[in-house]
Parts: structure tokens; C-alpha cells; sequence
């Protein structure tokens, strides 16, 4: 347990000793006040150091935090596409490459139209691509958040399951995961006098019909009727919607305020923005900024942009949202730039973040969602650990009273196959779930059925009369097939479990295979190796194993 002034831990190594020491205990370590992540360190069992044995992991339901899976929303990346590159726009650049006399620039419109139908042509391939990229660029941004031991992993064609132990705020790890961020800045139509360009002041009658229509979908739909009905030219321009927050709340929610018009072509993109970015306050806008610098290229547009457009707006969209629009009143030259756009200081800080490690290149939407807080994690734990010590003591007790020394064998052998287990799976770096534990729990009686196999079969030949030697040997022999056939289609089943299964229902499958595996070893292997040992080593004439009547006629050898 650690206890802490506001700053004990700043500058400071902090060794923490303990078993059973998980990545959430440690994440929440991390998030004290003072404390760098980088400082923490677990100091290690004695069996970790001379039998360089590792811990076991849990799984977030036995130590808690959340699991996501989320899935690529190709159908949105296409609609976004569509909608930026419609049929009106194909055909108006067609016309613009058949009229254009000047060699260069008819390269670069169809260069421009190869590119937007590459775009458009949405292959399997290109989706894995994809997906494979989002793992990548989520990884990088969950590990700048500092939780340690992620799981983030490709599920199917188009999923990425992420597992975080010990997450405090999962809606804010949802943002910062799931957010494509894609950052854009484009120019507004040119203004007349002091008022707005005269498209943005025709479609602006239509903002009270928006307001009533619920759903993106809807939404979109309504900006492509406005676009039609007030005439916009496709080619060229494309209605945005301007979003704020009630600038008396800061913490209120985004809402839609008015509709803007900007130029189709982006001005300036996250390509074109450098990682040297930064989230701070401007005390001269009293608002949340984020800083940054722009690439050597990025630079080169930006002097052009706000040199060739004093007095238009230069809108700064995130996720196709405007946040802002600025006047630009002088050129800027220097390669820096900021966002601004009523941030909160967390949002500000998370937009920073994902700026640095690049925009999603398709929006991930989540699919399933599940969060265990850490007292139910340990409360499992406790649970999961009686149910197999209760099950290995009713298991003991009754083989013991049952079978009497050869029941004491048995004990033996249960309690190495548990060890042979722990061993495998520690081994194996395997992560313990929930089901996990079901999986040893069933291992035990699964076992403890093979001896029982094995001394009812030797149990038969004793009375018939046999010695103990040959009772033993083929008490064995008989029992070893029966066992084989009945674990066997288990294993078959633990296997196809594990090979079709995900996450709860995979971990069960593996600990039951082990499970299998483990027992088979102990019973077919060290069972009888002890039982050959008293009966052919030690050449004892009785082994106690249970109750039973003896044929009065006896081979005479064994």
C-alpha cells in the first residue's frame, strides 16, 4: 500500500514487492500525482529470480479494465468519398482535362482523377491494408497514454480487439482510440463586404430544417439537398456545418451553430503538419490551443495560402466538423500555426496527442464493449481459487476414503498435475482468464477420473485372484485405451475450441487442452510408475485400494 504527499514521488524510483502484481495495479500507480510512469518497478519473487520462473498474467476480468473490439466502418469511408467526389465532380474534372490546352496542368487533373478513382475502388486487399494500419497508429497512441501491457490485436478481416487493465476513464479512452482526428484546413467561399459569401447566405435559411434531423446519416443527406437547391457548384465548393460549445459552459457538449461554405480543395491537411505539437492556453484568446509546426512542404503552402487570401476565413475542420474559422489578416511565414476551437484542456491534449501519430485512414466504429472494475476482478480471483481448492479437497477426501493408500497416490499425482499446469502456463506466458479457471477446475475431476479408471480396472484383477504384480500390469494395460479414447475426443474438442473460439471461450479451450495434455502424463506415466515401483521394486505383497472381495480360487504366479 502506498501513501503519498502531493509531490513524495517526483524524481523518486518506486520498488514495489508483492505477489500477484498486474498491470492494472500498476497503471493506477502511475496516474498518482508525481509519479512517472517510468519509475515504477516491481521487484522480483525469489522464484523469478532463481528458477527464472514468470508471474502469471490475468486477464481483465480477474484484474479489471476494459476490452474493445472495434470494427472498420468501410461503408462510412465510402459514403465520405462519395459525397467529396460525386458524379457532378467527376464529370466537371472530365470536361476540365478535354479543354485544357496546357500540357502540364491536363497531367495534373488526370493524375487528380486516377487518384480519386484509385480511391474509389475499395478492394480486400486495400481493406486489410488499412486495418493493419489503424492497429499500428491506435498501438502508437495507446502507448503514449502509459498503460502498460496493452493487448491490441487484428480480429477477423476488418476488427481490432484491444484489451486495457486498469483503465480509470474508459470514455476517455474510447475518444482517444476510436477518434480518426482527421485535421483539414480549407478556405471559405470569398466574403462580400463584410458579410459571408452569398452561398453560405443561402443555404443558411435551411439550418433550422438541419437542427430537426437526427442522425449522421440524415445529416449528410440534408447537406447534399441544401448543396442542389441553393445551386453550389460541386466542382468547387462544399457545405460544412460550423460546431461550438456555449461558450458560458466550456464543458458543455458540441452543438451545430450555423452552416459555412469552403472550397472542395484541402488546404492544408495532417500530412502536412510535423509530430513538434503541443496542447497549451493562449491567454490572449482565453482558450485551449494546440500548437504545432509545420513540415518543410506544409510551410511552403501555408506562406502561399495566407499570402494569396488576406481577409477570407481559413476553416480548421477535425473529423469533417468546423471548430474554426479565423480571418487571415497577414501572411504567415514562420512554418507555426495553432488550432483553436472552444477545447477543452483534456480535448486539446488528446487532439495534440493524435495529431502527433497520424489520422486513422478509416473510421473504426465500436462493435462490443466490455469493463470489470478491479474489486470485481479480485472478488473473481478469490472465487476462482476457493472453487479449485474446495474441488481439489472434496476430490482428496474421497479418493483417500475410497481407495485408501492408492487414494494417497492419487492425491500425489493430482497435486503434480496442477504443478505440471501452473508450469505449462506460466511457461506459455498464457493469460489467465475467468473461463481459464473454469478450465482447471474441470481439469481436476477430468484427472482424478483416469485413476479411477486405473483401480477399478486393477480392483477387477485382484478379484480374480491375481497377485498384485500381474493385477497392476494388466489393471493398466486394460485401463491406458479406455482413458486414451475418452480424453482424446475432449482434446479434439479443447482443439477446435481454441483454434474457432475468441477471447473468454479461446482461454478455457487452452487451459482445458493442458489440462488434458497434463493429465494423461500424470496418470498413464507417473500413476503407474509408482504403482511398478511398490509392486515390482518394493515387491510388496498388498497395495490398499479400496474395499472388495477376493475369488477364493488364486493363481499360484504371478
Amino acid at each position: 500500500k502506498l501513501v503519498s504527499s502531493e509531490n513524495k514521488f517526483q524524481e523518486k524510483e518506486i520498488v514495489i514487492r508483492g505477489r500477484g502484481i498486474q498491470a492494472a495495479f500498476l497503471n493506477e500507480i502511475s496516474r498518482l500525482k508525481g509519479v512517472d510512469p517510468n519509475n515504477i518497478h516491481v521487484d522480483k519473487l525469489w522464484v523469478e529470480k532463481k528458477l527464472k520462473a514468470n508471474p502469471f498474467k490475468f486477464g481483465l476480468d480477474l484484474q479489471g479494465g476494459m476490452n474493445l473490439v472495434l470494427e472498420a466502418d468501410f461503408d462510412k469511408m465510402m459514403q465520405q468519398l462519395k459525397n467529396a467526389y460525386d458524379e457532378e465532380y467527376l464529370k466537371k474534372l472530365d470536361e476540365k482535362i478535354k479543354a485544357e490546352k496546357n500540357s502540364d496542368k491536363k497531367k495534373g487533373h488526370e493524375y487528380e482523377k486516377e487518384r480519386i478513382l484509385d480511391m474509389l475502388n475499395l478492394t480486400e486487399e486495400k481493406k486489410r491494408k488499412y486495418v493493419a494500419q489503424a492497429l499500428e497508429i491506435i498501438r502508437s497512441r495507446i502507448d503514449k497514454t502509459g498503460v502498460s501491457e496493452p493487448l491490441i490485436r487484428i480480429q477477423g478481416n476488418d476488427k481490432i480487439e484491444i484489451s486495457l487493465p486498469g483503465v480509470a476513464s474508459p470514455e476517455h479512452a474510447k475518444k482517444i482510440i476510436s477518434s480518426t482526428a482527421k485535421v483539414e484546413y480549407r478556405l471559405a467561399e470569398p466574403p462580400e463586404g463584410n458579410a459571408p459569401g452569398p452561398y453560405t447566405r443561402k443555404a443558411q435559411a435551411y439550418f433550422p430544417e438541419y437542427l430537426k434531423k437526427r442522425g449522421e446519416a440524415q445529416r449528410e443527406a440534408f447537406l447534399r439537398e441544401v448543396e442542389k437547391k441553393i445551386g453550389l457548384p460541386r466542382d468547387k465548393y462544399q457545405l460544412f456545418v460550423y460546431w461550438e460549445r456555449d461558450p458560458k459552459d466550456p464543458k458543455s457538449k458540441l452543438k451545430p451553430k450555423r452552416f459555412i461554405v469552403l472550397e472542395k480543395k484541402v488546404a492544408l491537411s495532417g500530412d502536412d503538419i510535423s509530430p513538434n505539437t503541443y496542447a497549451g492556453f493562449d491567454p490572449n484568446t482565453m482558450q485551449n490551443t494546440v500548437y504545432f509546426h509545420l513540415t518543410a512542404e506544409g510551410t511552403k503552402k501555408f506562406a502561399e495560402i495566407t499570402t494569396k487570401n488576406k481577409g477570407r476565413q481559413l476553416a480548421i475542420l477535425i473529423d469533417g466538423k468546423v471548430r474554426s474559422a479565423p480571418n487571415i489578416n497577414e501572411p504567415i511565414l514562420g512554418g507555426s500555426a495553432q488550432i483553436s476551437g472552444s477545447f477543452t484542456p483534456q480535448e486539446a491534449e488528446d487532439l495534440a496527442l493524435i495529431i502527433k501519430e497520424g489520422a486513422l485512414p478509416v473510421p473504426m466504429k465500436i462493435v462490443e464493449e466490455r469493463s470489470v472494475g478491479p474489486t470485481l476482478g479480485q472478488e473473481s480471483i478469490e472465487k476462482g481459487v476457493n472453487a479449485i481448492l474446495t474441488g481439489f479437497m472434496l476430490v482428496i477426501a474421497f479418493m483417500i476414503l475410497y481407495y485408501h493408500v492408492a487414494g494417497l497416490v492419487a492425491t500425489i499425482v493430482l497435486f503434480l498435475n496442477l504443478l505440471f499446469m501452473a508450469a505449462l502456463l506460466a511457461w506459455m506466458d498464457f493469460t489467465i482468464t475467468l473461463p481459464g479457471l473454469a478450465g482447471v477446475v474441470l481439469t481436476v475431476g477430468m484427472a482424478v477420473d483416469a485413476n479411477v479408471l486405473i483401480y477399478e480396472r486393477i480392483r477387477e484383477e485382484l478379484k480374480k485372484g491375481k497377485r498384485i504384480k500381474m493385477a497392476v500390469a494388466q489393471g493398466f494395460d486394460r485401463a491406458t485405451w479406455t482413458i486414451l479414447d475418452a480424453n482424446i475426443t475432449t482434446l479434439i474438442a479443447a482443439i477446435v475450441l481454441s483454434k474457432f473460439g475468441v477471447g473468454p471461450i479461446k482461454g478455457f479451450a487452452v487451459t482445458l487442452f493442458i489440462g488434458i495434455v497434463s493429465s494423461l502424463f500424470t496418470s498413464l506415466y507417473i500413476t503407474k510408475t509408482i504403482f511398478y515401483w511398490m509392486a515390482f521394486d518394493l515387491n510388496v505383497s498388498h497395495i490398499p485400494i479400496g474395499f472388495y472381495k477376493k475369488a477364493k480360487v488364486q493363481e499360484a504366479s504371478a
